[in-house]
């Protein structure tokens, strides 16, 4: 990662925004970054850390603690960070929690935490990867390769943080190594191996629960009884079965012999249903025979349908002739009245139209008396546009005569301002100073503010130090006591001991004599060796732990005296200035600032272009005036013409009309009468010419009507003999007789069905009473109560041997399951136990449990590891002066801690390997800026995707004497020369003179600023 730009606005010190251009300091630069206490040079480094994770490098502060207090409500906290990777350039923008000023209103309001992830291509488009604060955290982590924590303690080494790479322990420096030698793959191989081991183990132990669920199913102690009573059983299984089936065969018979029986006497009472049926169809004969007769009678009728039907359709023809005639016959008086009526109207018409001449001479002079008043009047509405516009050019004139005296007094006004502003602002530098001067008093005060809770809480970190190391040494004084007490009682007892083991005629280890007068005997307390030892461990363990209380109190009780001659300082420098109280020391400087503020905003330049502004505006005022003059008189000149035709045209025009609308409506008047004298005569031609056409097509109507009815009377009157003829030779005597024997269709045809249906019965109940009595004769009924009987009694027997089998075979197939089932558990389980023989012993050494107790990705990273030692080690010992050379830590850690990851330093002056914590200082400081530099030299030389071309590195370099220092900076210098961009934040003016490439923090009482010294 190469940062290119960084832009940052109301964040930390700087107030207005600031942009940081790296590239201007070349490929790949060695710059340092410079300015006094507090003006914000790690600010730079919590502005890139914040932009890219959204937490600070010292991670003490949030983000939204990082707002400038200099800046207004109105300028956004906001980061936008521009870096390269992997020939990719990105950029992120990213702005935190913060009180706004309202867009409307008065007052404040959140808004919240917001970053967008952008990749910027060659051709300036841009491409939005992630936009959430979350979404862009993880983003980049997915990008860079390291999390915040791994960021701070590689890429950038904050204040103070330096020495966390150094110290941290095995399970921390394994974190950060696998994330940068992306050697994730070994812990995953490491899970593998351990998950399925464990599931190896539970497949096992879930067979061996199988097998003793098996047998407990069967009620089964072992596989042995199982096997007897299978074997037990089967003769007992095959009995059952010959029983079952000899009892279902004889079962089987009997049912046979009750189905017969069944069937034999349904047939009987089929036999005795078909006679009942018979009798009853009897008793309908005689309905039957009546359907017949009126079925014959309609058949006779049907002979006379033809002429009968003719002579009605005749007659009903003929009686609509003559409601035909009837009809024409009213037509055609109808229409000779109508003809009538318009001949009278048609002469009146003809009559009334002789007056369309005169109306049309009368319509011709109003045309022409019209123009002239539509002339007229456009005459009159000229006249009155020319007055007003000559007003309005009137009222024109004197506003532009007020404007420009407007103008003048404003131009006097604006000079006045000027002069004011002018006098103001004199003073304005001196006041800055004293702001100035305000603001290193507040400094001071703050510091000596927090100087004093500092050392309060040192204080009673100090007491609570001393009664801590107090009662370390009370436990240490009353463990070695209790170890002496336990000691004198063990060597006390020794001869006691011994003499336990003696036996008369036995010489005595101690004198060798063989007799035992005076035995030794137990005193005290009885103690074994193992209770002594205990007891002096526990003493060791109160030694150590008084000596390391002994140093917290001294380290607390040298940290109180270095604050303590820190506050006395300030108070000296307080003293001698004889400042004010921090309180009144902000009021001050609060009235100072917005007094600063007003002046600031005091701007003479803008006056005075206002002022030349006015001057401007007067001119063309002056000069608007002198035109809108010329308007008004020749605005005056056309009033004064159009009045002149007004007055000419109105003694042309009729005096018995006062305007064109008047005109107009005689006109139409006229105009509408000649029309309706025109359409009136026209209307009543067309109603003569249409009643007399309506007239002749009635008469000839009704002739066509009265020869239709004549030859429908004829037709009747013949069709009228033919039917009586018919009737006289038919067996009906009258009209009535033959209309009462036909039969509606739908009453014949039901009767047909009736008469069909009883016949096709009647024929089928013969033939089905035949064939059973010739089927039953010489037979008798069966007995079914009998049957049945002998049938429930033998299906009792059968269930009884089927309940006898079932429960026998279902005995012997739990016992035949559970034995082919204890087989196959039996194989599998076999099988499991070979792989566990390997996946256990595979997952125990790749998961650290044997051996040293180091896992298979700790064993790849401490090989990784000691290559980056040997590249930190060749840097160390260079900028140690050969002193100092890094190792890794091979012996096991106590009790289950991992290991293998651990550091150790050799001194060559001692010859000694010792832990590096035990580094002072200036020593700590060199040795992680040596590791940081070996790890990214390794983890370029893997090029595992993860680039460590940028270092920042905030302070360490004042700890170093001169001859180290410049050894460290001759590190640095070959590192850069070798592609790195390196950056230092440092108070050393050494460093000042031996970097040429800069960024200066400038300080000032409205916030700090940048600048690049190339």
């Amino acid at each position: 990662m190469r940062p290119i730009t960084l832009t940052l606005q109301a964040f930390g010190p700087f107030a207005s925004q600031q942009v940081v251009d790296f590239s201007a300091f070349g490929h790949a630069p060695l710059f340092l970054i410079n300015g006094p206490t507090g003006a914000g040079k790690s600010s730079l480094l919590d502005a890139i850390c914040y932009a890219l994770y959204g937490e600070t490098t010292g991670s003490e502060r949030s983000g939204d603690q990082m707002r400038c207090d200099y800046a207004p409500d109105s300028v956004l906290t906001e980061i936008e960070f521009v870096f390269e990777l992997h020939n990719r350039r990105f950029k992120i923008i990213r702005s935190p929690d913060q009180q706004v000023a309202k867009q409307r209103g008065e007052g404040t309001t959140k808004k919240s935490h917001a970053a967008s992830l952008i990749e910027w291509f060659a051709n300036d488009e841009e491409k939005l990867l992630a936009h959430s604060p979350k979404r862009v955290a993880s983003a980049v982590v997915e990008l860079i390769g390291l999390d915040v924590k791994q960021f701070r303690q590689v890429m950038v080494i904050p204040q103070g943080k330096f020495r966390e790479l150094l110290i941290a322990n095995s399970k921390e420096r394994e974190q950060i190594f696998g994330q940068l030698f992306q050697t994730h793959i070994y812990t995953q191989i490491e899970r593998e191996l351990f998950e399925r081991a464990a599931e190896i183990r539970r497949q096992k132990e879930q067979f061996d629960q199988q097998i003793k669920g098996a047998l407990n199913v069967v009620a089964m102690a072992s596989e042995e009884e199982l096997q007897q009573a299978l074997t037990s059983i089967e003769p007992s299984l095959k009995n059952s079965e010959q029983s079952h089936q000899q009892a279902q065969q004889k079962l089987d018979v009997l049912k046979q012999q009750w189905h017969a029986g069944q069937e034999l006497q349904a047939k009987f009472s089929q036999q005795e249903q078909l006679a009942l049926e018979q009798a009853q169809l009897t008793a309908q004969q005689a309905e039957h025979d009546e359907l017949q007769v009126r079925l014959q009678q309609d058949q006779k009728a049907a002979r006379l349908d033809l002429p009968y039907q003719q002579l009605s359709d005749v007659r009903q023809q003929l009686t609509l002739a003559e409601q035909a005639q009837k009809t024409h016959q009213q037509a055609v008086s109808q229409t000779q009245q109508q003809v009538t009526v318009a001949t009278v109207a048609y002469q009146q018409a003809e009559q009334a139209a002789q007056q369309i001449e005169a109306l049309s001479q009368q319509l011709y002079q109003l045309e022409s008396m019209g123009k002239k008043w539509v002339e007229l009047e456009q005459q009159r509405h000229q006249q009155t546009n020319a007055l007003a516009a000559l007003k309005a050019a009137q009222t024109q004139h004197q506003q532009l005569k007020k404007h420009l005296t407007d103008l003048e007094q404003q131009r006097q006004e604006q000079q006045q301002a000027l002069e004011r502003v002018i006098s103001q602002r004199s003073g304005l530098e001196t006041k800055q100073l004293q702001c100035s001067q305000l603001n290193e008093h507040i400094q001071l005060r703050v510091k000596q503010q927090s100087l004093t809770q500092q050392i309060n809480q040192l204080q009673q970190a100090y007491q609570q130090a001393g009664q801590a190391y107090q009662q370390a040494q009370q436990q240490t004084l009353q463990a070695s006591q209790h170890a002496d007490q336990l000691e004198f009682y063990w060597h006390s007892n020794q001869a006691a001991e011994l003499a336990q083991k003696l036996a008369p005629g036995n010489p005595c280890p101690v004198c060798g004599s063989e007799h035992h007068p005076h035995i030794a005997q137990f005193s005290g307390q009885v103690v074994s060796k193992d209770q002594v030892q205990q007891a002096r461990q526990a003493q060791q363990h109160h030694q150590a732990n008084e000596t390391e209380q002994l140093k917290q109190y001294q380290k607390a009780e040298n940290n109180l005296s270095h604050y303590q001659q820190q506050l006395k300082q300030f108070e000296e420098q307080i003293e001698h200035k004889a400042l004010s109280e921090l309180t009144a020391l902000q009021h001050q400087h609060q009235a100072l600032t917005a007094e600063i503020e007003r002046l600031t905003l005091l701007n003479p330049q803008a006056l005075e272009h206002q002022l030349s502004q006015v001057m401007v505006a007067l001119q063309q005022a002056q000069l608007q005036l002198e035109q809108q003059q010329h308007k008004v008189e020749q605005a005056s000149k056309a009033e004064i013409e159009a009045q002149t035709k007004v007055t000419s045209l109105q003694a042309e025009v009729a005096s018995e009309f006062t305007d064109a609308d008047q005109v107009r409506e005689a006109y139409g008047r006229v105009k509408k009468q000649i029309t309706a004298l025109q359409q009136a005569e026209l209307q009543a031609r067309t109603q003569l010419a249409a009643a007399q056409q309506a007239l002749s097509s009635a008469q000839a109507s009704l002739i066509s009507a009265e020869q239709q009815a004549k030859r429908w009377l004829d037709s009747e009157q013949r069709l009228a003999q033919e039917w009586q003829a018919a009737l006289n030779d038919s067996a009906f005597s009258s009209l009535e007789d033959y209309l009462q024997a036909k039969l509606a269709e739908e009453t014949r045809l039901s009767i047909e069905q009736k008469v069909r249906q009883f016949e096709q019965r009647l024929a089928t109940l013969q033939g089905q009473w035949d064939a059973l009595a010739k089927e039953l004769h010489n037979q008798t009924p069966p007995n079914l109560t009998e049957l049945k009987a002998a049938v429930e009694q033998q299906q009792a027997h059968v269930t009884l041997c089927l309940q006898q089998l079932s429960e026998v075979r279902s005995r012997y197939d739990s016992l035949r399951q559970v034995s082919d089932k204890l087989v196959t558990l039996y194989q599998n389980n076999v099988q499991l136990e070979k792989e566990y023989q390997i996946y256990g012993t595979l997952s125990d050494i790749a998961n650290g449990r044997t051996g040293a107790k180091v896992s298979l990705h700790r064993f790849v990273l401490g090989v990784l590891l000691d290559d980056v030692l040997i590249q930190a080690s060749q840097r160390l010992q260079r900028m140690s002066k050969g002193r100092y050379w890094l190792k890794r830590k091979e012996d096991r850690a106590k009790g289950n801690a991992g290991s293998g990851l651990d550091l150790m330093v050799e001194d060559g002056y001692t010859g000694k390997w010792r832990d590096v914590a035990t580094l002072s200082g200036g020593e700590s400081f060199i040795a992680a800026l040596a590791l940081a530099l070996g790890l990214s030299d390794v983890v370029q030389a893997y090029s595992g995707g993860i680039r460590l071309d940028t270092l920042f590195i905030d302070e360490g370099f004042g700890s170093l004497d001169p001859e180290s220092l410049d050894l460290a900076i001759q590190t640095l210098v070959d590192l850069q020369q070798g592609g790195r961009c390196i950056g230092i934040i440092s108070h050393v003016a050494e460093l000042k003179e031996q970097i040429a490439l800069r960024l200066d923090i400038v300080t000032s009482t409205l916030g700090s600023s940048i600048k690049l010294v190339v």
